[in-house]
């Protein structure tokens, strides 16, 4: 459950990020309780499914993809629930930006990662000369 609820806040985090961007490149749109409300939901989700990468029987590329398409279902729905969904589905610009936005948060992600993976290694070389 702590797994859950920790993926979920990371979710949040980049679907905060990713929503105020938004807004900042589209000022035509204007937040309403219930579309910020879904939009916190999706991202908390979209996170979640994030745990696709922890399970050990699929590859990297396999869990890349279903996740891609699962982040793609979750936010069609967000998109039809807030009536968005006739609007902007068919167009490029779409498609780009959810491309523009995935790729990004990999991105920041992975670069995560690596930072967090460097201060552990950098600590775990201090202790190793600590002992010698």
């Amino acid at each position: 459950m702590k797994k859950i609820i920790q993926y979920a806040g990371i979710g949040v985090g980049y679907g905060s990020f990713s929503y105020l961007m938004i807004l900042l490149y589209n000022p035509e749109i204007i937040p309403t309780r219930n579309n910020i409300t879904s939009f916190l939901l999706m991202s908390a989700v979209i996170g979640i499914s994030a745990i696709l990468f922890d399970i050990e029987k699929l590859n990297f590329l396999l869990a890349l993809g279903i996740h891609f398409f699962t982040t793609l279902s979750i936010v069609i729905v967000t998109m039809i629930y807030n009536g968005w969904l006739d609007d902007v589905m068919h167009t490029t610009e779409f498609w780009l930006i959810f491309i523009i936005i995935y790729v990004a948060v990999w991105l920041i992600s992975c670069i995560s990662n690596a930072l967090k993976v460097d201060k552990i290694n950098r600590a775990l070389s201090k202790k190793q000369a600590r002992k010698r």
